[in-house]
């Protein structure tokens, strides 16, 4: 069983896109992928919390409703780690997508429509391999941490 907190705050799923993908959503909108490392930023609000939410996520069978559905549904994408917090005194979502796409590149406009002052909700951090995944891990809980200035909950699939 997995721990996660099912208090309501912000994740971060770390995704691991095995080929180059083009992903279309309901709506039409197109997101080019090439094969790597991305981080998704998310907010979870509903009943359960984070814990409700990233475990969503990691189901393969859902109906697709956000444009991460799209993405983690697919057969060659795989969830590698996700990242919890319940702090909740400022938006931690678009602080993160802001800070984030100065460090990597963002998928414009993918996950953030409700948001359209932030960049993306999705971060290209690199090519496959475990230095990357956790140097953006690393970089993640570095710009959270800054904001935050406490500790939080961290967990590695």
């Amino acid at each position: 069983m997995i721990d996660l907190p099912s208090d309501p705050g912000y994740y971060v799923l770390v995704i691991r896109v095995k080929r180059g993908l083009t992903i279309t959503t309901k709506g039409g909108k197109r997101f080019n992928l090439k094969p790597g490392i991305y981080a998704y930023i998310g907010s979870a609000r509903g009943p359960g919390g984070i814990r409700a939410r990233i475990l969503r996520h990691l189901r393969k069978d859902k109906r697709k409703h956000w444009h991460i559905d799209y993405l983690t549904t697919n057969p060659w994408v795989e969830v590698v780690a996700a990242l919890s917090f319940t702090w909740e005194e400022k938006d931690l979502e678009s602080i993160l997508s802001n800070r984030l796409s100065k460090i990597y590149v963002p998928v414009k406009g993918f996950g953030s429509s409700d948001k359209r002052r932030d960049p993306s909700h999705l971060f290209y951090c690199g090519s496959e391999s475990p230095e990357i995944i956790d140097k953006c891990i690393d970089e993640i809980y570095r710009v959270a941490f800054t904001e935050m200035k406490k500790p939080e909950f961290r967990f590695k699939l």
